[in-house]
């Protein structure tokens, strides 16, 4: 068994097909790619080797022992967080070549992760503060119309960015009031809508929509003013810029209106099994059992505690 130093780009490219295949997000991908491109400069610069097969247990604990004083974009040392992520890109790539029969062993499994820390959201608006995002739009203009769909619904029911941007007209269900939405994973969900949210993708689809479509025919509910599917960045700066208007800070992006929803419907007393469903987490830890909660009981607890959706 073996895998040369020359064909590493090949089988990292293998790999990173694989992780798609397999549903990870582009984010995710591109992230494995950095840390491999990584692992693959220390181990040209610290070890000289020319082989994978020839790591050791060793060289790969030397490996974590250096991640704890590389030096992070900052300057500091990489926190737990970061070295915990390179080194499941690190243990899953080894995992790979097993696999396809390129190395007989594993050497990063006797490895253990430092104990991933999840960062306390931040962002999170106050009532008043999602009530004067949600009003700074100009919704007598087709952009402003738009833009206003948009936040209820990312307030409303805390999706993610990807998720409002991958969602396409079959999605909706007007009359039920629900719409389906993909997540991590290609993993599909339905999620209940308000009646204001359902009232300003209404208007926006009557009154915005057909104009900024033309002569186009696209699947995405949200559009460009040139008729196109939103990209992410696009979604960012809307936010970002209608949040200025509402003279609010600047962490109030489109993922802190996520963690908004669900601190807001947390407060207001909504069980903590509803609002897991509702995000799309498959646990809320790694200790507690995923329950599962039917579409309809989604419907009556979302408009039971929804400060923006009740009625």
């Amino acid at each position: 068994m073996a895998a040369p130093k020359d064909k590493w780009p090949l089988l990292k490219a293998r790999y990173l097909e694989r992780l798609k295949v397999q549903g990870y997000a582009p984010r995710t991908v591109d992230s494995v790619e950095i840390h491999l491109r990584s692992f693959f400069e220390y181990l040209d610069k610290e070890t000289k080797t020319q082989d994978l097969a020839q790591l050791s247990r060793e060289d790969l604990s030397a490996y974590q022992t250096w991640l704890c004083y590389a030096p992070s974009q900052s300057g500091e040392p990489l926190c737990v967080n970061s070295q915990q992520r390179r080194l499941w890109a690190v243990q899953g790539f080894f995992r790979f070549l097993v696999k396809e029969g390129l190395l007989i062993a594993d050497p990063s499994a006797a490895l253990e992760r430092p104990k991933y820390r999840r960062p306390l959201p931040r962002g999170i608006l106050n009532a008043k503060q999602v009530l004067a995002l949600l009003n700074a739009p100009d919704v007598k203009t087709t952009l402003g119309l738009r833009d206003r769909a948009i936040l209820e619904l990312l307030y409303a029911t805390g999706i993610r960015n990807a998720e409002a941007l991958t969602l396409r007209l079959q999605d909706l269900s007007m009359e039920s009031r629900q719409i389906m939405v993909t997540g991590k994973g290609n993993k599909e969900r339905a999620v209940p809508l308000g009646r204001i949210t359902q009232t300003w993708l209404i208007e926006y689809l009557q009154l915005a929509r057909p104009k900024l479509a033309g002569k186009r025919s696209p699947d995405n509910v949200f559009l460009t003013r040139r008729g196109r599917g939103f990209a992410r960045a696009n979604l960012c700066q809307m936010v970002r810029k209608r949040a200025q208007e509402a003279g609010l800070p600047a962490h109030a992006t489109p993922h802190a209106l996520r963690h908004t929803c669900a601190t807001h419907l947390l407060q207001a007393g909504a069980d903590i099994r509803f609002i897991q469903e509702l995000l799309g987490h498959a646990s809320l830890s790694t200790t507690q059992v995923y329950t599962h909660v039917d579409i309809s009981d989604l419907k009556k607890v979302h408009a039971a505690f929804h400060p923006r959706e009740n009625g």
